[in-house]
């Protein structure tokens, strides 16, 4: 053999061997694609909640069939980068339907989540008692195309405590049963403490972190657009006066809601409660509540119960928004000394059960700069 074919040969051997490992490295570093679970036909949920769990703990991923009707007996245990698509598929419910059990601080507990689509039922009419979707100290949450048809009135669809970076977009959430609570929304955005969180003291939640967790960690850069949203209350940012107010000056940042239709059954459609930035953009927000004297009765609500000087370097736009209640279609109020900080009020069409004069009020003093332009109240016979 010539040197010039040797070096052809070899140059033809390397270059062969550099695919093979371009291939292989790029075979290796595929990522885990979701395995598909097929229902079990069976009635109980045992076999589907644990091939569901079984997939989702192996791959991180899991996929469910459109069109089938899958059953679990108890709650789905979720983890960091897990995916759950369920696009087209329907998932009756004996229990709750998921949780992460929190084991960081910081927003850690949870990370990369995301739930896509699936009706997600409760098994009995009147509803299960207590939260559907339950998320504790999360970051990079999302959750889209999702219907839920599982809490009853008295609790909550989806509840996020110290969640941040969180969307939730393209969801139909109604309750199931009623209720005659006026404090129990449809989605709730919490701060972390002992009076909302006490369930980190028992089990399955039950951890010696306890009160490292209950840590006063609010919810921040929070998303929720495009859904269809009923409760007592529609969409709540929480805030907590007990533990002799250890809590009360933590503020929510960053809330962002847009082109929602949110319904408010027995009280607000929107409160947000210690909340010192947020935007409400292109919403259809509702209180059906009965009456016009108790600020349950108000469309969208802010207040301010804590003190902090971050509130005043917050901004608050709500504009485009068709609004109806009772005592205020829209009220901004700070219950302490503390001032919002740019308030810009613009082009909602607000109803008042009170009357058209009630319909808005927002004081120029408790705010560092407010502007209201090209609002047009009207007075509601509450239907």
């Amino acid at each position: 053999m010539t040197i010039s074919r040797k070096k052809s040969t070899l140059l033809a051997v390397s270059a062969a061997i550099a695919i093979l490992s371009v291939l292989f490295i790029l075979f290796m570093a595929r990522p885990a694609y979701a395995e598909t679970v097929k229902p079990s036909g069976k009635t109980g949920g045992y076999t589907d909640k644990t091939a569901i769990q079984k997939e989702l703990d192996r791959n991180g991923s899991v996929t469910l069939v459109k069109g089938k009707t899958y059953y679990t007996d108890g709650p789905l245990h979720i983890k960091s980068n897990n995916t759950i698509n369920a696009n087209g598929a329907t998932i009756i419910c004996r229990k709750t339907v998921m949780f992460n059990i929190p084991t960081k601080t910081k927003y850690k507990s949870i990370e990369n989540f995301t739930l896509n689509g699936g009706t997600w039922k409760y098994i009995g009419e009147s509803g299960y008692y207590g939260s559907s979707i339950k998320i504790i100290h999360g970051n990079n949450i999302t959750i889209k195309n999702v219907t839920l048809r599982h809490s009853n009135a008295s609790g909550h669809s989806i509840e996020l405590v110290a969640c941040k970076n969180v969307t939730i977009s393209g969801c139909n959430i109604a309750p199931l049963g009623s209720s005659s609570s006026q404090t129990e929304e449809a989605i709730q955005l919490d701060v972390a403490s002992h009076p909302t969180a006490y369930f980190l003291e028992s089990s399955p939640f039950k951890t010696k972190l306890a009160k490292q967790l209950q840590n006063g960690a609010c919810c921040k850069n929070v998303t929720i657009t495009q859904n269809k949203i009923v409760g007592n209350r529609g969409v709540v940012a929480n805030y907590t006066s007990k533990d002799n107010g250890k809590y009360l000056n933590k503020f929510h940042t960053n809330v962002v809601l847009k082109y929602n239709t949110i319904t408010g059954l027995k009280g607000e459609g929107v409160a947000l409660f210690n909340t010192r930035s947020a935007t409400v953009y292109g919403n259809n927000i509702y209180s059906y509540a009965s009456g016009s004297g108790s600020a349950y009765t108000i469309g969208l609500h802010l207040a301010c119960f804590g003190r902090s000087d971050k509130l005043s370097k917050g901004k608050i736009k709500i504009a485009h928004n068709l609004i109806k209640g009772g005592r205020q279609a829209l009220q901004i109020y700070s219950h302490t000394s503390s001032k919002y900080g740019t308030v810009r009020i613009k082009k909602n069409h607000l109803y008042c059960k009170k009357g058209k004069s009630a319909a808005l009020k927002v004081l120029g003093y408790q705010c560092k700069s407010l502007k209201k332009s090209g609002n047009k109240t009207f007075s509601w016979n509450g239907k």
